[in-house]
């Protein structure tokens, strides 16, 4: 029915469109997670800030979970390279989305300023890990990251962590 450029070429629009919808959708609840020191004076316009966000804060992930699904789908080789090569910061995003809905959750257990204060500073650590190695990882992608093909045309990841944190990619 297609040929393989014209699919090629819808993955990458269907990418696209799914990397773009997340960064326009969850760009906010990160935004907010990541100023929510410096917006809020206290306690109470803090927790006014988390109110707006936390409606739609799950829903807006589900972009970013479709987006790896369709890179499995389409590049399952590249998914497993990419993945195994980022392996780190892959684990520091998964990290940051796994306590951000603690922050959310926990922040107003306890009525203590101590213990808000953590789960802001969470909160903050949460909004800025994830843009930034996701754009660490876009921007090594439109630099070219270190695969290697071996003689049985295996590909394979030649680099580091701290490799990908030049310049560019930050």
């Amino acid at each position: 029915m297609f040929d393989l450029d014209t699919l090629r070429v819808i993955w990458w629009a269907l990418l696209g469109i799914l990397l773009i919808a997340f960064a326009v959708t969850d760009g906010y609840d990160f935004g907010t997670a990541a100023l929510l020191r410096l917006l809020g004076r206290d306690s109470d316009e803090r927790h006014v800030l988390l109110e707006t966000v936390e409606p739609t804060w799950e829903g807006n992930q589900v972009w970013f979970v479709l987006g790896g699904g369709a890179s499995f789908a389409a590049w399952p080789m590249l998914y497993a390279v990419s993945f195994s090569g980022m392996y780190l910061a892959i684990a520091l995003v998964l990290l940051a989305f796994i306590l951000r809905p603690v922050g959310f959750n926990f922040r107003s257990k306890i009525e203590h300023t101590r213990w808000q204060d953590l789960w802001d500073w969470v909160l903050v650590a949460s909004g800025v890990a994830v843009p930034l190695l996701t754009g660490v990882a876009f921007g090594n992608l439109f630099l070219g990251v270190p695969f290697r093909f071996d003689d049985d045309l295996r590909m394979s990841w030649h680099g580091s962590f701290f490799a990908l944190l030049h310049p560019f990619a930050l």
